[in-house]
C-alpha cells in the first residue's frame, strides 16, 4: 500500500514540473454541435449523446462539453437550495444526483503546432501530443447547412473514415474534437459506419473580449505516457488515487463543513445511453 502511493506521488511530482508555452487569445466565435457515438456495439439503439462547445480563437480552439458545465451548475444549485432551506443546518442530508461519464476536453494551437487533451481521474490531467495532421481530400460537392455553403472532405484518422462538410467563408482551421485542417471551419463530419456523428447545432461571432481559449490552470500537466501509468496504477489501488488526489480534487461539497453532514443520498438517473464502452472514437493511434 505505501509502495503504491510513493509510485503515484513520484508520478504527480513529474506531472506538475512540466510547463507549457501557449498562450491564451480571445476567442472570435463559437460553434456548437450535437454529438453522437455508438460506444457499445451490442447496444446501438443507445449511443451516447452529447452537446458540445467550439471556442475559435484566431490561431486556436477550445472543444467543450455544454452537457458536463450544465451538470455542474445544477449539482451545485442542489446543494446550495438543500442547505437553505434545511429544517436543521447542523445536520444535514443531502440527495445528490449521480454525475454522467465526464468527457474529454480538447485544446489546439495551430501556431505552436500541438493539441492537448483533459482527461479526468480523480483530478483534471492534461496531456499534450503533437498537433496531428489530417490528410484531407477536398471534393467538389457542396451542400448548405443552416444557411452555410459548405464543401466536402474525406479522410482516413484514428482508424475511421471520416466524410465532413466544411465552410470556406468562416476562416477557422478547427472542427469538433480533433478534426481541423481544412480551409474552413468543419460544420458536420461523420465516419463512414455512422458511428461517430457531429451534427451542427449553431455558429455566433463573439464580440466579448473576456472570453479566452485557454488551457485550464488547475489541471495537471502531463504526457499520455504518464497518465497510462497512473490509471495502471489505479486501477490495483483506487483508494491510494484518493489519497493522493488531496486538496487539488474539487467537488461541491468542498466549501462545506463536513461536520454538518448527516447522511449523502446518491441517485443514478438513466441518461439513455448504453455504459459498456467496446467501440472507441480512437480505434488506432493515427
Amino acid at each position: 500500500m505505501m509502495k503504491t502511493i510513493l509510485n503515484l506521488c513520484l508520478i504527480s511530482m513529474l506531472f506538475t514540473k512540466l510547463s507549457y508555452g501557449q498562450t491564451a487569445e480571445p476567442a472570435q466565435a463559437q460553434a456548437t454541435y450535437h454529438f453522437m457515438h455508438v460506444r457499445d456495439t451490442t447496444d446501438r439503439t443507445h449511443p451516447y449523446t452529447e452537446d458540445l462547445l467550439l471556442l475559435l480563437g484566431r490561431n486556436s480552439s477550445a472543444c467543450t462539453s455544454i452537457d458536463a458545465r450544465l451538470q455542474i451548475e445544477n449539482v451545485v444549485k442542489e446543494v446550495q437550495n438543500q442547505i437553505k432551506n434545511a429544517t436543521d443546518p447542523n445536520h444535514l442530508n443531502l440527495n445528490i444526483s449521480a454525475k454522467r461519464p465526464v468527457s474529454d476536453e480538447y485544446f489546439q494551437f495551430f501556431t505552436a503546432h500541438k493539441s492537448f487533451t483533459k482527461k479526468n481521474l480523480i483530478n483534471d490531467y492534461l496531456v499534450e501530443e503533437p498537433m496531428p495532421v489530417i490528410n484531407w481530400k477536398i471534393m467538389s460537392d457542396t451542400l448548405t447547412v443552416s444557411g452555410l455553403h459548405c464543401q466536402k472532405a474525406t479522410t482516413a484518422f484514428k482508424g475511421r473514415n471520416y466524410e465532413a462538410w466544411f465552410c470556406p467563408a468562416l476562416p477557422f482551421r478547427s472542427g469538433p474534437w480533433k478534426l481541423q485542417g481544412l480551409p474552413g471551419l468543419i460544420i458536420e463530419a461523420s465516419d463512414s459506419k455512422k458511428e461517430v456523428q457531429f451534427k451542427f447545432a449553431g455558429f455566433e461571432q463573439i464580440s466579448d473580449q473576456k472570453q479566452l481559449v485557454k488551457l485550464p490552470e488547475d489541471a495537471i500537466r502531463t504526457t499520455q505516457k504518464e497518465f497510462d501509468r497512473l490509471q495502471e496504477v489505479a486501477k490495483t489501488n483506487p483508494s491510494a488515487l484518493s489519497k493522493v488526489a488531496g486538496k487539488s480534487f474539487r467537488s461541491p461539497l468542498d466549501d462545506i463543513d463536513v461536520s454538518k453532514i448527516s447522511s449523502i443520498n446518491v441517485s443514478r438517473p438513466n441518461y439513455g445511453f448504453s455504459k459498456k464502452v467496446n467501440n472507441p472514437i480512437e480505434l488506432t493511434e493515427k
